[in-house]
């Protein structure tokens, strides 16, 4: 019993977030939401210690001039910012709040929305991507499914699948998918993809099942990546546009869409030259905005 609270209290724990969502966030007022922020941040940091050490041994590479101390400082900074996206989609799940949006790239957000074909949207862990996909499928023409791996913890993951059936009943055009061993997800995106739909699918983490590649995205820099959003663009000739979400300030964020990935021809083997087009597109804009990069495993390391 006491491993189970434990379990359910923990950094993937269901308890803090029902307890938010159902009665906390009612009785926090705006101006207490640094304070919120400053203690969910302590606790979170406290008791995810492989996440911080992943967090910080990714800036250290992502920076090789910092020390110990400054990755480290780094890790809180991403810690941090990870609860303030928290509290801004705990408001706008509980009407207690709401946010602002701003869009970069226009154009190739109209390409996506006018296309006749099927496209994937590469996305990754920044911002608040949750709040955000939703809102993209009200303004398309077509459905958005959205491709999420499973929580760690079975009563996350029933929380997370009630919120996104409440979500699609909201929009009807979102539509979230999960990518469980042996559901042959891959013929289905394909399928959905044939079909002029929209995929968006995070290509930043490798966890679970997910099969890795590793790319060396400048001298001395390895990046592991995960193989199958790239792997489905190729299968299936999509074009893939890169989208990131940052946040600019209190409850605002701004929607950054890159223009359409040039992905050279297909090669027998790794196909490491697609993938480090990819890799790169990642790297200029998770350099730029680390503090708001939420991957909590190991993603990059330097070669000597």
């Amino acid at each position: 019993m006491k491993n189970y609270m434990i379990r359910r209290l923990g950094a993937y724990g269901d308890l803090p977030t029902r307890f938010l969502l159902n009665d906390g966030m009612a009785f926090i007022p705006w101006f207490f939401e640094p304070l919120f922020a400053a203690v969910y941040t302590f606790l979170f940091f406290l008791i995810a210690r492989k996440q911080r050490r992943c967090v910080a041994e990714n800036l250290l590479a992502l920076h090789p001039a910092w020390g110990q101390w400054r990755a480290r400082l780094g890790a809180w900074q991403v810690f941090w910012n990870y609860a303030v996206t928290l509290v801004d989609s705990l408001r706008c799940k509980t009407n207690t709040g709401g946010v602002d949006w701003a869009l970069e790239g226009l154009i190739a957000m109209e390409e996506v929305a006018n296309s006749k074909h099927g496209c994937i949207i590469l996305t990754v862990h920044m911002g608040n991507y949750d709040l955000a996909a939703p809102l993209f499928a009200a303004s398309f023409k077509r459905t958005l499914y959205t491709v999420r791996a499973e929580e760690r913890e079975p009563e996350t993951q029933r929380e997370r699948e009630n919120e996104f059936r409440e979500k699609e009943q909201l929009y009807p055009h979102f539509k979230t998918l999960y990518n469980r061993p042996g559901n042959l997800l891959g013929v289905e995106l394909a399928k959905l993809l044939s079909d002029g739909n929209l995929i968006a699918v995070q290509g930043d983490r490798v966890i679970f099942e997910v099969s890795p590649m590793e790319v060396e995205v400048e001298p001395g820099l390895i990046m592991r990546l995960p193989k199958g959003p790239l792997f489905l663009a190729r299968a299936t000739g999509a074009p893939a546009f890169p989208l990131f979400i940052v946040r600019e300030g209190w409850r605002r964020y701004r929607v950054i869409v890159l223009p359409q990935l040039e992905l050279p021809p297909r090669t027998r083997g790794a196909d490491d030259e697609a993938a480090a087009v990819w890799a790169h597109a990642l790297l200029d804009v998770c350099r730029n905005h680390w503090q708001q990069w939420f991957v909590f495993e190991k993603l990059l390391s330097r070669e000597n």
